[in-house]
């Protein structure tokens, strides 16, 4: 199936060098193009906020600025009361760009001057200072100006448009050099970017639109994509009707090991989460001091105790299970350990969440495995898993993920904003741009593991089962949060997601 350009992600480097090479295939020069950026922005303005309004447009040296130029005489033509604060124009286009803004007598006001008193007199602010492709931080000037800029919005609560990325943002991962624009719309061209989404980005970019520019067919013969989105067809294609024959031995077996003493409402979580997704049975495998409380959350969990100790027993109360999610509440203690031992050695198709990614962070065992395994970790899991820090998981969420997935060999999550995930088979990043700041709550990790086991038991391909139920998650988080983000509960998912995996 042909992907379109809204689901294709492409390094900053991959447009930088290809977009003006793609323009002249189809006879469109650099100058038209950048007309176009203009247009595309202005229809951004028009649409959100219609003339008159007071918009200050932000000017850097570069072609993003230029883009800015030729948006202000563009806004003025159709009713917008216009002001240019600018850095002096360094690239040929933007020079001819800020000459014809000033050839219709455009007045300029330099970007060093700018002040929070001056952006207050103005409804709309158009970041156009820097754009995509920053690698260092931010120097002096610049700095002062995303600063003011952001103290302004935040005060007198003016709407911020950016033009192609939010200055200081790093458009390939999504960190903030040090400080970005906080937009509340940010229109980027010809292809979507890694940093736009992920990250940091979320809080930066606001609304995030793709203009195409009407070169995206030619620049796509150019550029292998870096990364896919995962979109709601592709989870509908691996969800289908069930036949009107089924039973429950069709849909899978899936097991939950964990709920240890004090951490039996994480293995819940995880069970009704994956009950909900449509796994036909779920058994609970958990401590002989949490068994009562399990079983008595929820009758359709199959709940069965274990001290841990006998392999035998192990085997036996994992017979016919098509798959085992080990972690929710699991805990670290010996107990925990002989559980993890045993899995990790085993043929069973394996999901390591929580404190079984703990353990896995301390143990050598899971080199010799060979049976399918996935990875769901947060940022602070996956900095243990890679002997690192969560910050510098975070500075670059892309090259964490893949340094997982490369590693384990194994199908990684990355969690967090803008959910990132790693196939070391065939090598391609996917990446989820939906959810809600509702999933930010103890549990909500544990409803994902159930979700992603359930599809395992169920059989859907090995690389579908983590786009497919990280999609799921994050949507059915925005469907709790409708009535309010604070509050919103993990057991709230369950009556969205049981919509969402009935397309």
């Amino acid at each position: 199936m042909r992907l379109s350009m809204q689901q294709l992600v492409f390094r900053t480097k991959q447009v930088r060098e290809r977009e003006l090479e793609a323009a002249k295939t189809l006879g469109v020069s650099p100058a038209q193009l950048m007309q176009r950026a203009a247009q595309s922005c202005l229809a951004a303005l028009e649409r959100q906020h219609p003339a008159p309004a007071r918009v200050m447009i932000l000017c850097g040296p570069g072609n993003n600025g230029g883009d800015g130029w030729v948006l202000a005489r563009l806004a003025r033509r159709v009713g917008y009361q216009v002001t240019v604060v600018a850095a002096q124009a360094k690239s040929d286009l933007a020079k001819q760009a800020a000459k014809a803004w000033r050839d219709e007598q455009g007045n300029v006001e330099p970007l060093e001057e700018l002040d929070r008193a001056h952006l207050a007199e103005c409804d709309i602010i158009v970041d156009a200072m820097l754009g995509t492709g920053l690698s260092r931080e931010l120097d002096s000037t610049y700095r002062k100006a995303v600063e003011t800029l952001n103290d302004a919005k935040n005060f007198h609560k003016l709407w911020v448009l950016s033009i192609d990325c939010p200055t200081g943002l790093q458009s390939d991962t999504g960190t903030a050099l040090p400080v970005a624009v906080e937009a509340d719309y940010t229109v980027t061209f010809v292809a979507l970017k890694p940093g736009l989404l992920t990250g940091q980005a979320g809080h930066y970019c606001g609304k995030l639109e793709l203009a195409e520019l009407g070169i995206a067919p030619a620049f796509r013969q150019l550029e292998r994509p870096f990364a896919t989105l995962i979109e709601q067809d592709e989870v509908a294609r691996h969800l289908p009707p069930r036949q009107r024959n089924s039973h429950k031995g069709r849909h899978g077996h899936l097991a939950i090991v964990g709920g240890a003493p004090g951490m039996s409402g994480a293995a819940i979580l995880a069970g009704l989460a994956a009950l909900r997704t449509g796994a036909g049975k779920v058994s609970v495998l958990t401590h002989p001091d949490t068994q009562g409380i399990i079983a008595a959350a929820q009758p359709e969990l199959m709940v069965q105790a274990t001290d841990a100790a006998s392999t035998a027993e192990l085997e036996q109360a994992l017979a016919g299970v098509d798959a085992v999610v080990l972690g929710p509440g699991l805990g670290k203690s010996d107990w925990a350990k002989c559980l993890f031992d045993f899995l990790i050695a085993s043929e069973l198709p394996l999901l390591l969440d929580a404190d079984g990614l703990n353990l896995l962070s301390a143990e050598e065992a899971w080199q010799e495995r060979s049976a399918p395994l996935w990875l769901t970790p947060h940022p602070g899991e996956a900095a243990r898993l890679l002997n690192s820090s969560s910050s510098e998981v975070e500075k670059d969420r892309y090259q964490a993920v893949n340094e997982l997935g490369n590693r384990y060999q194994a199908q990684v999550l990355l969690k967090g904003a803008g959910s990132l995930i790693a196939n070391p088979v065939a090598r391609h990043l996917r990446i989820c741009h939906r959810g809600s700041p509702a999933l930010a709550v103890g549990g909500a990790g544990d409803v994902l593991s159930g979700i992603a086991g359930s599809l395992i038991a169920q059989g859907l391909p090995a690389e579908a089962v983590l786009p497919v139920a990280t999609w799921l998650h994050a949507v059915a988080g925005e469907h709790a949060a409708i009535d309010g983000e604070r509050g919103t509960l993990p057991s709230d998912l369950f009556g969205p997601l049981r919509k969402l995996v009935n397309p």
